[in-house]
Order: structure tokens, then sequence, then C-alpha cells
């Protein structure tokens, strides 16, 4: 019987991220093709930021390159997903939701496999101005390091 109820979750989850994709379309403006759903779809089950390469990679041969990168700037373009970070040209994204106008939560970069996780309950204030002249517009944070994985290896 707990199968049967994992999965009846799976289907409630499912149709829950269907209604949510389909209503974050419609606000944006944008159409419900079949490659803006997969990739938003990831967003939503992933949990964490995701840079196009992962995108592709998760996604298999369903999406080109071009498609995915059109689909990431459409959907930043409209508010559905930000950029969370930018290292040289490997960018990250990620849902807005966790994130206020002005800051954004820190995140998480591991140098070994290239995971990205978000450091919801790490909290980085800055005190004081910034300097003579300079007028801070938002806040982001990255920090470097080694995942559990990699730190074994």
């Amino acid at each position: 019987m707990a199968g049967v109820k994992n999965k009846d979750k799976g289907k409630e989850h499912k149709q829950k991220n269907r209604g949510r994709i389909a209503g974050l379309l419609r606000k944006s403006g944008l159409k419900a093709t079949k490659g803006r759903v997969e990739v938003l779809t990831l967003f939503l089950e992933a949990g964490r930021p995701l840079a196009q390469m992962q995108i592709m990679d998760l996604l298999g041969m369903k999406l080109d390159r071009a498609s995915v990168y059109r689909t990431l700037s459409a959907f930043t373009d409209a508010g559905i997903i930000h950029m969370a970070y930018v290292d040289g040209r490997h960018r990250v994204y990620e849902l807005p939701d966790k994130c206020g106008a002005q800051s954004c939560h820190p995140h998480f970069s591991c140098r070994g496999c290239g995971m990205t996780a978000c450091l919801e309950d790490f909290h980085v204030h800055y005190r004081g101005t910034l300097g003579k002249g300079f007028v801070a517009e938002r806040q982001k944070v990255l920090i470097e390091g080694l995942c559990p994985d990699c730190k074994k290896t």
C-alpha cells in the first residue's frame, strides 16, 4: 500500500507543478511550449540553482543549446527566473521565490563538480556605507569550496 500512496503523492505533486507552470507562463505572457514547460519543471523539481549545461544534461537530447539559452533568456526577461550569480561566462539561474528585491540568499558553488546550492539559513549583512560615491542596489554572495561528495575524494 505504501507504493500506491507514494505514486498518488507523485501524481499530486506533478499536477501542482503543472498548475504552477501554467500560471507562471500565462502571467508572464509566454506561450507554454514543450521546451519551456520542461525547463521550468526542472527548476521546480531541482529546488536549487541550475546552469545551462546542467539543464541540458538533465533534459538529455530534448532541447538543443540554443533553445535552452533562448528559454533561459525569455524566463529571465519575464522574471520567472533570475541569475543567482555569474562567474566569468558561467551563469547560474534559479526561481526568485527565495530572494527579496534588494538581496538574495547566499549560494555555495562546488569547485569540484560545479554543483550550486542555496544557503537559505546563512545570512550576510553589510553595515555602514560602501565608500564614497558607491550605491548598493542588490546584494549577492557566493561562497566557493567543495561539496560533501567532492570533499571525500
